[in-house]
C-alpha cells in the first residue's frame, strides 16, 4: 500500500512511521556549536549598536542621509527695523545655493505670494550643512540678473547694470538682497533669510542755473565705482556713469524728477572722486557739451557715499560769483529732503 499524498507512478520519500519526522534527501544539515551560536549573537548585537549610534549621533563615519532643508524669507526695512514682508514690496525672488567651499550648486524660484505668506522654501536635492544661500528679490527689467553656470562661485557676477545710448548705464530696480550660511544640521524649524534693500537712492538739486534756458538743455551725470554686484552681495569692480534729466520748479531750482537707484558704495564708504556728480549744458553748434559744475565731496570734505537702503539728497549751489557750495542730507528710503529757499 502506498501512503496518501503521493501520486501513483511518482517517487517520494518513504512513509514515515508515526511520531517520526521524514528525512528530506540531499539537504545538508548544519549543526551550530555553542561557540558559533555565541559568536553569531555577538555580531548581531554589535550591528544593532552601530546602527543605533549612526541614527542617534549622526557620526561622520556612517553613511550620510539626505537632509530636508527649508528656509523662509523675511523682508525688513533696515532704516526702521520694521518687518515689511507682507507689503509685497520685495516681489519675486531667486535663491542661489553655493556649496561650503563656495561653488554654485542649485537655483530656486519663489513667487511673491509665497514670500508674503511666509511659506517655507524647500531646498531640494539632499543638501549638506554649511551651504550658503544668496537671495535676490524684485529684479525686474532694470538690470541683468545673471544665471550662474557650473564652475561659478559666490564671488561671481550676479547683477550688472544695463547699457544705454551714449555709453551710459541704466538705473537698477529696487533690489532686495539677503544671505545666510546654513547650519551644519537641519533644525526643527526653517532657517530665516533676512532681505533688505540693496541699492542706494539719490535726489539731486542744482541751484543757480539760468531758468530762462529750456530745462532739456541741462542734464546731470553721476559716476559710481561699481556697475553691479556679486552673489555675495559685494559691489563689483567696474565704473559706471548714469545720465539723468531735470526740471525747474517754481523757485528756479533744477532737480531730478524724483529719486533714482544706484549701486551702493562699500561699507567703508567711497574713496575720493569715486562718486562724482556733473552738471552739463548742451547747445547746438558746440563740439562738446559744457561742464558747468562738478561735485565730488559731501560739503564736509568727505567723498560722497551711497549707503544701501538710504536716499542721498545732494544740493549743488552755484552761488553768485562766490563759488560752488555742496550739501548732502541722508534720509530714509525714497524720502526727499526739502532744501530751504533763500
Amino acid at each position: 500500500m502506498r501512503s496518501a499524498g503521493f501520486s501513483s507512478g511518482g517517487r517520494g520519500p518513504p512513509a514515515s512511521s508515526f511520531g517520526r519526522r521524514p528525512v528530506i534527501p540531499n539537504r545538508p544539515i548544519v549543526n551550530l556549536t555553542p561557540y558559533h551560536t555565541r559568536l553569531l549573537g555577538q555580531v548581531l548585537c554589535l550591528s544593532c549598536l552601530l546602527l543605533a549610534g549612526c541614527i542617534r549621533d549622526k557620526r561622520s563615519g556612517c553613511l550620510p542621509e539626505p537632509e530636508e532643508r527649508f528656509v523662509v524669507l523675511k523682508i525688513v526695512d533696515e532704516a526702521t527695523g520694521r518687518d515689511i514682508t507682507e507689503t509685497g514690496d520685495a516681489g519675486d525672488a531667486e535663491l542661489y545655493l553655493f556649496s561650503p567651499d563656495g561653488a554654485y550648486a542649485a537655483r530656486f524660484s519663489v513667487d511673491n505670494d509665497r514670500i508674503v505668506h511666509h511659506t517655507p522654501v524647500h531646498l531640494s536635492g539632499g543638501l549638506s550643512g554649511n551651504c550658503t544661500v544668496s537671495v535676490w528679490a524684485n529684479a525686474g527689467a532694470g538690470q541683468m540678473l545673471h544665471v550662474p553656470a557650473d564652475g561659478n562661485r559666490l564671488e561671481s557676477r550676479a547683477v550688472s547694470l544695463l547699457s544705454e545710448e551714449g555709453g551710459y548705464r541704466s538705473s537698477p530696480d529696487d533690489l532686495f538682497f539677503g544671505r545666510i550660511r546654513l547650519a551644519p544640521v537641519a533644525g526643527p524649524s526653517p532657517e530665516e533669510v533676512t532681505l533688505t534693500r540693496k541699492n542706494a537712492r539719490m535726489h539731486i538739486t542744482v541751484r543757480g542755473l539760468d531758468a530762462t534756458v529750456p530745462a532739456d538743455r541741462y542734464y546731470l551725470t553721476v559716476r559710481i565705482p561699481s556697475d553691479g554686484y556679486d552673489f555675495a552681495g559685494n559691489p563689483a569692480a567696474g565704473a559706471a556713469v548714469l545720465r539723468r534729466p531735470g526740471e525747474f520748479d517754481s523757485y528756479g531750482d533744477f532737480s531730478t524728477p524724483g529719486t533714482f537707484n544706484l549701486i551702493h558704495t562699500g561699507p567703508s564708504g567711497a574713496s575720493a572722486g569715486e562718486v562724482t556728480v556733473d552738471v552739463y549744458e548742451q547747445a547746438a553748434g558746440r563740439a562738446a557739451d559744457r561742464l558747468i559744475a562738478s561735485a565730488k565731496d559731501d560739503g564736509n570734505g568727505k567723498p560722497i557715499a551711497l549707503p544701501a537702503g538710504r536716499t542721498v539728497n545732494l544740493l549743488i549751489d552755484l552761488g553768485a560769483g562766490a563759488g560752488i557750495t555742496v550739501r548732502t542730507e541722508i534720509t530714509p528710503w525714497n524720502e526727499i529732503y526739502q532744501w530751504e529757499s533763500w
